[in-house]
């Protein structure tokens, strides 16, 4: 029989349990949560400078560049790709990608290294979606002259006490902001998606800002427990992506993390969240036991908080990839708690 990794999110099972003692867990496990993100930016620049770079009319389609400022000397190039035709305001999904050097790019599936992330950006916007492919912090066009992609040295420069997943959750609640202000949009259906970095960095954004109505993580989620591959959560070499710099000391003292992935998850709750994990052979996230109690346990959150249908996961053997059944579930997905 497996032996549980996961701690229990509720005290008894979800018929018997108080919705005011989950209260309570989840705010302990939204502070945990919070204390392993490290300080940042105080507040953004009042002044975001939105600027608009051009435009492309394709398929249908028309793909807008634009950029604004994430902090005074930081801005954020970003693509916004909708309908050309738009008779209302329509939901609008995130799209984030992996780790590419094509960064946003791969959203729209341009680029030699798309991976997974390829073209989620114009496949949502071809079935009436507003999107927004924003670079990641340290990728794409905000690499600065002699930076190298997904180096995390030149954050830990200008904020030492932050993270990388700090750094990227900050970003994207500005992208957030963004679109709750373009009258194309309807900023009540905001919805998040991503692969991989991408998948992760879904999960966190919608643990951390309600706005997110509905995300869509593939091959983002481990359970830091039984993982194996852990250590990539906090390295510590020059020129790496961190993460997690405070995870480093949990590790190195032989104690478990202050807060695991199913926890973090269940932040969402109840506001709709779809997993995609490739169980057994996906070379990032080898661990394979624990995803069904991981289920098992955040569903039971959904239950308790009367949001039965907003909770899914789907578990495939296709190694570390965003394929089109995949792909298709994740559109579907998004088109049915979004109300497209």
């Amino acid at each position: 029989m497996m032996q549980s990794v996961l701690t229990n999110l509720l005290e008894d099972e979800w018929q018997k349990a108080d919705p005011e003692t989950w209260a309570k867990r989840r705010a302990a496990i939204h502070a945990a949560f919070t204390e392993l993100l490290g300080e940042g930016v105080v507040a953004p620049p009042e002044d975001r400078d939105l600027q608009w770079h051009g435009e492309e009319r394709i398929d249908g389609l028309r793909i807008r560049k634009l950029s604004f400022l994430a902090e005074p000397d930081d801005r954020i190039p970003a693509y916004l790709v909708m309908p050309e035709e738009l008779s209302a305001p329509a939901p609008a999904v995130l799209c984030l990608h992996g780790t590419t050097v094509d960064a946003k790019e791969a959203c729209l599936g341009r680029g030699s290294h798309p991976g997974g992330s390829k073209g989620t950006a114009v496949d949502l916007a071809r079935r009436g979606f507003i999107t927004l492919a924003p670079d990641h912090f340290n990728a794409g066009e905000r690499l600065k002259p002699g930076e190298k992609p997904y180096d995390s040295g030149p954050l830990y420069a200008r904020h030492p006490g932050w993270s990388d997943m700090g750094k990227a959750i900050y970003d994207h609640r500005l992208c957030v902001d963004l679109l709750q202000t373009l009258p194309e949009v309807d900023g009540d259906r905001i919805g998040c998606i991503g692969h991989s970095l991408g998948g992760y960095c879904t999960l966190f954004l919608a643990a951390m800002d309600e706005r997110i109505r509905a995300g869509v993580s593939s091959c983002g989620v481990t359970v830091w427990a039984a993982d194996p591959n852990r250590l990539n959560w906090s390295r510590d070499q020059p020129g790496r992506y961190v993460h997690f710099p405070k995870l480093r000391e949990y590790w190195n003292s032989g104690r478990q993390a202050p807060v695991e992935f199913h926890e973090i998850m269940a932040l969402v709750a109840p506001r709709a969240f779809l997993n995609i994990s490739a169980v057994g052979n996906d070379v990032c996230f080898p661990v394979f036991a624990p995803f069904a109690e991981l289920y098992v346990q955040v569903e039971s959150v959904y239950k308790l908080l009367g949001a039965e249908g907003k909770f899914a996961a789907h578990f495939l053997s296709c190694g570390h990839s965003f394929g089109p059944s995949a792909r298709a579930l994740a559109y579907a997905w998004l088109a049915e708690q979004l109300e497209l």
